[in-house]
């Protein structure tokens, strides 16, 4: 009953607010219902915009061009922050956003944007959804993230959501699913996740998180798209001492498929930075995607091992008795959320304090 209450909450507050946090608890409720007026309430953030300078804040500089990145090492504990002054209030955790983010081929993405309060210590984490997929599925794990101190993005990429839309010279046409294809899957890589990037980078400048230490999730098909554009990142190049890459540093693939419009996962796991990612791969043990997400595990095993000369290290492979995939398989087997942010908890979180921020242009 506590799930259609906070449903209805949502629906009579703000009929088009993208996410819905189905948590079935009184605590439920009100956090929907706070949602529900964010979305209502808050301003939406043009595209472009550029946020508000930090006051007494000055960027640091840039880090060297390292020749790989430094992964961090699960269950690392980082240095311990100065304690508080006796007595001190502790700073009020940031609202959620609304944004349209505007690609450079002209679509507006809607994105649903969870601020940190952690500063240049919070963890970015990019959630990715799947095929004829949204954000509203997702506010469990998104809350369980935004409580841990992440930084929160989930864009609803073209053709999905509240992203229907291109402009082009002034003309405007609406994506149809149904016949969207391979260059559209691309553009989903090079376009869409590449102006959250944008985004993310002027947060970062800001001062409000660590672009460095990202980490992305990605569900069925998101899992692909995911991968493919974290191997575009981690193959950027820097300019001299310019940093303009390299910022992926976990992966989470939720109920991954093997291909989506002739673009595949298998490929992505031949770059050997992406393949010394700490992964955490989670799959119903009897869902459709179960023998092929076996299959690549066991490949990112064995390349994993070669690598390393010994044991795979940072995989963490997760099955569970269930045929159920996808956003079900998050919200509807007990625990599959608490894993997800355990993992990214051990991996990035704890590492925070080990991870330089660097300031970008």
């Amino acid at each position: 009953m506590a799930m259609k209450i906070s449903e209805l909450i949502i629906h009579k507050c703000h009929p088009n607010a993208a996410l819905s946090l189905r948590l079935p608890t009184v605590g439920g409720i009100l956090l929907s219902a706070f949602v529900c007026f964010m979305a209502s309430a808050l301003p939406i953030v043009a595209a472009g915009q550029q946020p508000p300078a930090v006051p007494g804040v000055k960027p640091g500089q840039p880090a060297a061009n390292p020749p790989r990145p430094n992964f961090p090492t699960a269950g690392q504990r980082p240095a311990q922050p100065p304690a508080a002054r006796p007595g001190a209030k502790k700073p009020e955790r940031p609202a959620p956003k609304t944004l349209n983010l505007m690609t450079s081929d002209g679509v507006m993405l809607r994105t649903m944007y969870f601020p940190s309060d952690k500063g240049k210590e919070a963890v970015p984490v990019i959630l990715i959804h799947e095929w004829q997929g949204q954000a509203s599925p997702y506010g469990g794990l998104v809350k369980a993230l935004w409580d841990a101190g992440c930084a929160v993005v989930v864009p609803e990429l073209r053709g999905h959501g509240g992203s229907k839309e291109q402009e082009v010279a002034g003309r405007k046409r609406e994506f149809d699913v149904s016949r969207m294809g391979k260059a559209d899957v691309m553009s989903m890589i090079t376009g869409d996740l590449e102006a959250v990037k944008k985004f993310l980078v002027e947060e970062n400048n800001a001062q409000r998180l660590n672009l460095n230490a990202l980490t992305l999730v990605g569900i069925r098909e998101g899992a692909i798209l995911a991968s493919h554009w974290a191997v575009r990142d981690l193959n950027f190049p820097s300019v001299g001492a310019l940093k303009q890459g390299q910022d992926v540093k976990a992966m989470v693939l939720i109920s991954p498929e093997r291909v989506i419009k002739g673009v595949g996962l298998d490929e992505t796991i031949n770059d050997r930075i992406f393949v010394q990612l700490p992964f955490q791969i989670v799959i119903g043990k009897t869902s459709r995607q179960a023998s092929e997400t076996d299959r690549f595990h066991k490949k990112l095993e064995g390349l994993k091992k070669r690598m390393a000369r010994g044991d795979a290290k940072d995989l963490q492979y997760v099955e569970l008795p269930t045929s159920l995939d996808g956003p079900a398989l998050l919200n509807d087997v007990p625990g599959v959320i608490e894993k997800v942010k355990t993992f990214i908890d051990t991996t990035m979180i704890a590492n925070s304090g080990r991870i330089p921020w660097v300031a970008r242009q």
